[in-house]
């Protein structure tokens, strides 16, 4: 079977395996790597890519966790034969941290995107009976968050966020929320108030109660610029508590 085109450029320093990992599955997201497709192989990603063969190890190892490709011994790297949606696997224990840390970030980003235009329409269209019931999810969050693992808050804080989509009137919205949702693994929630020690757990569980309690304040009172803001606000809080979570170390 004869090896694929495809185009790569040399990788960000910072991030480099992460780096590695974007370019193939942009590959693989247009086109370029078709399912069953074969891979270059180690020495020729060294040699395309100017990095070393450990960041390049680390970046296969990554997207075969991440299940879009997969190793056949003596033959090389493929692009799986059954891809449909990408959405990568983040619970995964043989990533790096790294890799981990720079999925967890992108998912984020993939988040505000969505989750900041929804809390403005959301402010805009919520009728009094969904806000109303959206108190009680709220009173929820709050009463059960002392447990992360607790299955009421798990489900309370995901409620959260669908209800908030479904006040857009838009039933797409509640189907994007819930898919990115579906990705946020709670081993990151398990780790975040276990490491690192330096983190306070009661400020963190009080300023995730202050950040959704903005959300829904603004929402109630029918202020889209004041929702949007919250939801930034939000997203923010997130990214920064993934960057001390996990701390960047720069890729070999």
């Amino acid at each position: 079977m004869a090896e694929s085109k495809i185009t790569l450029k040399q990788p960000r320093k910072v991030t480099i395996v992460a780096s590695i990992v974007e370019q193939l599955v942009e590959n693989i997201q247009n086109g370029s790597l078709k399912p069953n497709d074969k891979l270059p192989s180690e020495r020729q990603l060294i040699e395309m890519l100017g990095v070393g063969r450990s960041s390049v190890r680390e970046a296969l190892q990554g997207l075969v966790m991440m299940g879009l490709v997969e190793i056949r011994p003596g033959q090389g790297t493929f692009v799986k034969h059954n891809l449909y949606t990408y959405i990568p696997d983040l619970t995964k224990p043989d990533l790096s941290t790294n890799l981990q840390r720079e999925m967890r970030l992108q998912l984020i980003e993939a988040r505000r995107m969505i989750e900041v235009d929804i809390a403005f329409q959301a402010a805009s269209n919520a009728s009094d009976e969904q806000i109303e019931h959206w108190h009680s999810t709220f009173d929820d969050y709050i009463r059960y968050i002392d447990d992360f693992s607790d299955p009421r808050y798990l489900a309370a804080h995901s409620d959260f966020h669908l209800l908030l989509a479904d006040m857009t009137q838009n039933p797409f919205c509640v189907m994007l929320v819930r898919t990115l949702l579906q990705a946020i693994p709670q081993t990151l929630r398990e780790r975040e108030f276990t490491f690192p020690k330096e983190l306070n757990l009661q400020q963190l569980r009080e300023a995730q109660v202050e950040i959704h309690r903005a959300i829904l304040e603004a929402v109630a009172n029918r202020n889209s610029p004041a929702a949007q803001e919250a939801m930034e606000s939000h997203m923010n809080f997130e990214r920064d508590l993934v960057l001390k979570v996990y701390p960047k170390k720069l890729d070999s």
